[in-house]
């Protein structure tokens, strides 16, 4: 390893380019060094259980990094060969301290995310859906950062973002209904599962030792100028601790990761709001996890219904398929209470639609997804307004119901896993 390969305190592989590092001493091209939160009251223990950490958001906390191994077993066959080895027993600790730098949407903020990509550092950046939290697919040391960053399970794959499908087609084998879905529906929220083309240069540990890979083209500005500096695939999860609610602004990610990645790139606020559809292109092809893409829209292009996952696979102890799957997921530190009726005291109301419940006066606070019912902007709202209320220290938050219809299915999804017992 060069001298100018060493990695900085904290991180695992060569650390970030050396001009990032000047960039970030110096604090100049428009950027700002993201300030450490203080006293935070954060969970000890990951979501699911198999991660600990010690005040993630606090930038000189101790968390568990995952040596590749386990003994977790398929969620389900789809003939595709049985997960290798790629889970979480063995925990080594990873010192957090760095300087996260934020930068403007533009140029030189995309110039910037790619050099610290190929540098193997992480790099936060606006997508449609969510903010994604962006390493080199084929740097196996740097997506080992990543899920030491996020507290993420070992065991969960990741998705390929890449900036054209010929782009695609270089790591995952199409075959017709599944080139048919990115071509009606790429750039955009869908993520398709397919099998990893022969020497697919994906690292294992982002597949989770899976024969399939899971492959996405964003429609965002930034992301595809990241991605077409860059010129390789990036592995982006959600920028934010696992388990947390998904960030939809730069300052939720700041308030997440502030101090264990090296760069976010500020876009504004993103359009969706919720993450991508993911697709298992198999046999039969199956909603692995609701989305920005509706079923309906997906089905109408197919001419077919979606095979739906078997419960099984959406367990805590089962190996996921796909991200998203764990029955924990997305969740506030409070407790969530869905399809509530009334609003108890000290509960908080997300709210849906123009109705308004009994106790709504006395709550600790209320948000409206949508005062006109509209999913679109329900959906756009989601996770701001779950972050907003969750800082209001409320006993639990009281949500309403919401139509499974259209992207209503994605939103019920992750109030579903906000609410899992815990």
């Amino acid at each position: 390893m060069s001298p100018q390969q060493a990695a900085l305190p904290g991180q695992i592989g060569r650390g970030p380019d050396p001009e990032i590092v000047a960039e970030r001493r110096s604090r100049g091209a428009g950027g700002r060094s993201a300030k450490p939160l203080e006293n935070v009251d954060f969970w000890k223990n990951g979501r699911s259980g198999r991660i600990r950490t010690c005040d993630p958001c606090v930038p000189n906390a101790v968390l568990y990094r995952a040596e590749p191994h386990s003994d977790k077993k398929a969620a389900y066959s789809v003939g595709f060969g049985a997960p290798q080895a790629a889970g979480m027993r063995n925990f080594v600790p990873v010192k957090t301290g760095l300087e996260t730098l934020i930068l403007p949407a533009g140029a030189a903020g995309a110039e910037a995310a790619a050099r610290t990509l190929a540098a193997g550092g992480l790099v936060a950046f606006p997508t449609e859906t969510v903010y994604g939290l962006g390493a080199d697919a084929a740097n196996a040391a740097a997506i080992a950062h990543l899920y030491a960053a996020k507290g993420r399970p070992a065991f969960n794959p990741l998705i390929a973002h890449v900036a054209d499908i010929a782009a695609a087609r270089r790591i995952g084998r199409f075959d017709a209904r599944a080139l048919k879905l990115a071509e009606a529906f790429w750039p955009g929220p869908l993520t398709l599962v397919v099998p990893k083309t022969e020497g697919c240069p994906v690292a294992d540990l982002a597949t989770a030792g899976l024969d399939t890979v899971a492959i996405r083209i964003p429609a965002h500005p930034v992301a595809e100028a990241i991605l077409r500096a860059f010129g390789g695939a990036v592995v982006a999860p959600s920028a934010n601790i696992s388990g947390h609610v998904s960030p939809t602004l730069a300052a939720h990610v700041e308030s997440d990761l502030s101090g264990r990645i090296d760069l976010i790139v500020d876009g504004g606020p993103v359009t969706v709001g919720v993450e991508s559809t993911i697709v298992g292109c198999f046999d039969a092809p199956m909603l692995l996890r609701p989305g920005g893409l509706s079923r309906e829209r997906i089905e109408a292009v197919l001419g077919a219904p979606l095979a739906r996952p078997t419960v099984e696979a959406e367990s805590d102890d089962s190996q996921p398929l796909a991200p998203g799957m764990l029955a924990s997921h997305y969740a506030p530190r409070a407790h969530v209470r869905l399809r509530a009726q009334d609003v108890a005291p000290g509960e908080a109301l997300l709210a849906f639609g123009s109705e308004r419940l009994p106790g709504v006066d006395a709550a600790v606070a209320v948000m409206n997804l949508s005062p006109t019912g509209d999913l679109d902007e329900a959906a756009a709202n989601l996770f701001g307004y779950l972050r907003s209320l969750d800082a209001k220290s409320p006993r639990a938050i009281a949500v309403m119901a919401i139509p499974e219809e259209g992207l209503g299915e994605a939103i019920n999804d992750r109030l579903r896993r906000a609410a899992v017992a815990r």
